[in-house]
Order: C-alpha cells, then sequence, then structure tokens
C-alpha cells in the first residue's frame, strides 16, 4: 500500500448538539458538510481520507430518542448518518467516536481509540467560529502529548459560520466558551503526558 493510503487525512466533527427528533443541530450540520467537502474534494486528488465523529452527549441534558426505535441517538451516529444520508460520504470511511461527554472527552477519546491505535496522525478538525478556540486549545494539548505511538500529530483546523444559532444563545455560548477556556487552560498547564 502507498504511504497515503496508510496515513489518512482524518477529518474531525466535534459533537455539537443534537434536535429533539436525534438529528444533528444546524450548526452542526454545517460542520458536517463542510466535512463532506474536504472528504470528496481530497478524495479526487487521489488521497486516503477519512471522517470520525466525534461524541456521546452532553451530561446538561437528557439524549434524545430516535423517534422510530425508542433508543437514545448519540451525536456521533446521528453526525455519522447524516454524512453518509444526505452528503453520500461511503460508511466504510466514517468512524464514530461515541464515548465523550465533552470536548476535551472528544479530543482525549479520539486519540486513544482511533487515532494512536491506527496510526493515524494528520487531522483537520472542523467546528463553528464560536467553538474553535477552546477546539484547537484543546486539541492542540491533548495531541501534543507524549507518548506518540506512531510520530507527531499535525494539526490542521477549519472554522464554519455559526449558522442556525440564534443571537441570544451564540452570545451565551460564547461566554460559556470563554469561560470553559479559562478553566481548561489553568486544569490542564500541569499536564505533561497521556500516562
Amino acid at each position: 500500500a502507498s504511504p497515503a493510503r496508510e496515513k489518512p487525512l482524518v477529518v474531525v466533527v466535534p459533537g455539537g448538539g443534537l434536535t429533539a427528533d436525534g438529528l444533528p443541530t444546524l450548526w452542526v450540520r454545517r460542520r458536517l458538510l463542510e466535512a463532506a467537502d474536504v472528504y470528496f474534494d481530497r478524495k479526487k486528488s487521489g488521497e486516503h481520507v477519512v471522517v470520525v465523529t466525534l461524541s456521546a452527549g452532553t451530561p446538561h441534558k437528557p439524549m434524545p430518542l430516535d423517534p422510530h426505535s425508542g433508543y437514545q441517538v448519540y451525536e456521533a451516529e446521528a453526525s455519522a448518518r447524516w454524512l453518509v444520508r444526505e452528503h453520500k460520504v461511503p460508511a466504510e470511511d466514517v468512524f464514530e467516536e461515541n464515548w465523550s461527554l465533552d470536548t476535551i472527552a472528544n479530543a482525549f477519546f479520539l486519540r486513544t481509540t482511533h487515532t494512536d491505535p491506527a496510526g493515524w496522525n494528520r487531522l483537520l478538525v472542523i467546528s463553528n467560529a464560536f467553538h474553535m478556540a477552546r477546539t484547537m486549545e484543546i486539541f492542540r494539548k491533548v495531541f501534543d502529548l507524549p507518548p506518540f505511538q506512531d510520530g507527531k500529530y499535525s494539526l490542521e483546523f477549519r472554522e464554519v459560520p455559526d449558522e442556525g444559532v440564534e443571537p441570544a444563545v451564540l452570545e451565551r455560548r460564547r461566554v460559556r466558551e470563554a469561560k470553559s477556556l479559562a478553566s481548561f487552560r489553568e486544569k490542564s498547564s500541569s499536564i505533561a503526558s497521556m500516562q
């Protein structure tokens, strides 16, 4: 196999909530559209690309139930389905991380359950403007911690618009993101290893 085949570009879509019917929110759909666009653009150029959707949900509210099955819906599952059904990304190139309940755990479980075991070390993380500063800092911290399974990580980030977020909700999210980022900086400053 070629080196490009062995080391895919991993397009990463963090969780961001679900509707009451268990579908990705409008702002997550914007992330997924960008992920699909990147996937197909890079595939056309001959690059091996996979997409990993992240998150079980949030501890702040109950998980939505699928209206057809009655079972709870994980954010990563809903996002993966959206990529496959709405954007025609082949299912064999879509992976899910269904353990995390926040952005820190998104990065941690992505690394420990997907990228380290698979040797994937080229990541492109896609998120909305309101979420990007904290996402960048968290992913850089988690993916820069030794030990490295197969070389250091190369991280890129792509910001998409905050489509579908009402102005008052967006302002509250921005305030919460800033507080969460300050807390992360304080609590993570002494962490120097994944062990």
